[in-house]
């Protein structure tokens, strides 16, 4: 098994409305010196969002997130989802109703899973 360790230069602003999740993330974010904010917001309330890059793992389906982004995201660098076996029809049903400026990248902890890479998104009308 590999092991990869990420020294995280920038800040990360983790969103979580559940409190008992956000005093978790806190006490795991000191102990491992992690550079984070923890905000107790739901993300879907908020508006306005400036940032670099937004992550998405399990966290909601993909058209759902895009509009997230679209609606509440002001200004943003790119989106990266982490898509796993059955990722590519995801993307494929996805691409039905948006256009992604995207790239694919393999893997490394699993052959049927890639990272998508996404600069910018468009609805479809």
């Amino acid at each position: 098994m590999r092991t990869y360790f990420l020294k995280i230069f920038y800040p990360i602003n983790l969103y979580e409305k559940s409190h008992n999740k956000c005093v978790f993330l806190k006490e795991v974010s000191k102990k491992l010196n992690l550079n984070t904010e923890i905000i107790h917001k739901d993300i879907f309330t908020v508006k306005n969002i400036e940032t670099g890059t937004i992550m998405s793992r399990a966290f909601k389906p993909m058209p759902v997130i895009l509009n997230l982004v679209r609606e509440n995201f002001k200004k943003y660098k790119n989106i990266i989802f982490f898509m796993g076996s059955s990722g590519k029809k995801i993307l494929n049903q996805t691409l039905k109703k948006w256009e992604l400026d995207y790239e694919v990248k393999k893997s490394l902890t699993s052959d049927e899973s890639f990272i998508l890479n996404i600069q910018k998104i468009r609805k479809k009308n």
